[in-house]
């Protein structure tokens, strides 16, 4: 004690040496709260300092809130005050406490607010400021923030009754798919125009992708189209496509090709989505492949059994079991990039992220606010990732 005593002696000396004649040094004291924090501490708990010269706040060190980001600290509980951010300086004139500030990694929307009601959510696409959601019944949903959405019903979407499984945006237009070979393209996401002829037939349409100046569509057996304005399309059978009867059940485009995924642990790339070649070994085996992106210079795709790879060119692949993932042996349903990120979603409220498509972290049902609903559909775009699946629900997350 007599070391300490001695210390803080002499920092009263040093600092009224510096002091203005006839000043007095008032010392403030600045205390930290973890504010509901399920883990951790706060590293120190509070610093003494003179007023008005700057002090160095704590980082967050071990400090956590389950479900939540740490965004740093702020004069109020609920994060309406004045925010500090760790590891600045700053002066106080008066003692303060500051609360560590969280934002929930999650913030759900209900079947009402995403205006789905009952009907899942199969896919969504962000694109020219605005994202567009589509599900069940030829439902859909546009939003320019992920967070207020305005419906559309089979009519306005010209699918009718008929499911819309995928979407996407390329070449300023949103171009959807979904049940016996529909289409419908869209320059803003709110007025629709169906596709005379989809090169599919009857068949279901699964996914769509855009890239390198072309949309490129997949569905079963081996069956693929492109097209190069979205409304005029070129089929290619399952010959073409390297399939074989197998389903092609995404595709993805990065890094100057297309990467198709699908049935049987199937794989193939192209450079146009016109000429396809075989991936020789995809590390799924016989399982099925649901869903694929590219970001940060990766692919990674995800299927059955919680089963992921990553690779740099779709041709040569790592694989991910399901422990590696977090899903464990839920399907993994879409993924997707932004923010500096990877997340993927899937069935059983499963939810992780990663930020090299190699190391994955877990997010349960009650962070993503799923509950135990699964998860199809998701993208990113104006800075926020927004889920959606089972019984309307949906869910976004804000990055930084």
């Amino acid at each position: 004690m007599k070391r300490i005593s001695v210390f803080f002696t002499a920092f009263a000396l040093v600092f009224a040496a510096c002091k203005e004649p006839g000043s007095i040094s008032v010392p403030v004291t600045v205390t930290f709260s973890g504010n509901g924090h399920t883990g951790g501490m706060v590293v120190p708990s509070a610093l003494l300092g003179p007023a008005g010269l700057p002090m160095p706040l704590p980082v967050r060190g071990s400090l956590v809130k389950t479900g939540c980001t740490f965004r740093g600290w702020n004069t109020q509980a609920n994060g309406s005050g004045t925010d500090y951010a760790a590891g600045g300086s700053y002066a106080f004139a008066v003692d303060t406490i500051l609360y560590a500030k969280w934002k929930a990694d999650w913030t759900g929307i209900d079947e009402t607010a995403s205006i789905f009601g009952t009907s899942l959510i199969l896919g969504i696409a962000y694109g020219g400021g605005k994202f567009v959601a589509v599900g069940e019944d030829g439902k859909m949903a546009w939003s320019g923030d992920g967070v207020t959405w305005t419906g559309l019903d089979g009519t306005a979407s010209s699918f009718g009754t008929s499911n819309i499984l995928g979407i996407t945006y390329g070449g300023g237009k949103f171009v959807a798919v979904g049940d016996y070979g529909k289409m419908a393209w869209s320059a803003d996401g709110e007025t629709w125009n169906a596709v005379g002829t989809s090169a599919f037939g009857g068949s279901i349409v699964y996914g769509i992708a855009y890239g390198g100046g072309k949309f490129v569509a997949v569905g079963p057996l081996g069956l693929m189209a492109y097209s190069s304005n979205g409304v005029d399309w070129t089929g290619l059978d399952g010959t073409a496509s390297t399939f074989g009867p197998s389903g092609i059940n995404g595709i993805a485009w990065g890094g100057g090709k297309f990467v198709a995924v699908g049935q049987n642990g199937r794989m193939a790339w192209s450079g146009n989505g016109e000429t396809w070649y075989p991936v020789g070994t995809s590390t799924f085996g016989p399982s099925i492949i649901q869903g694929i992106a590219y970001g940060g210079g990766t692919f990674v795709a995800g299927g059955f059994d919680g089963k992921m790879a990553w690779s740099g060119n779709g041709a040569d692949w790592t694989g991910i079991d399901g422990t590696a993932s977090t899903f464990g042996t839920s399907v993994i349903w879409g993924i997707a990039w932004g923010g500096g990120k990877f997340v993927a979603v899937g069935w059983n409220t499963k939810m992780a992220y990663s930020g090299n498509g190699v190391t994955w972290t877990g997010i349960d049902g009650t962070a993503s606010t799923f509950g135990t609903s699964g998860i199809y559909g998701i993208a990113y775009g104006g800075g926020k990732f927004v889920a959606g699946g089972d019984n309307g629900k949906m869910a976004w997350h804000e990055y930084p």
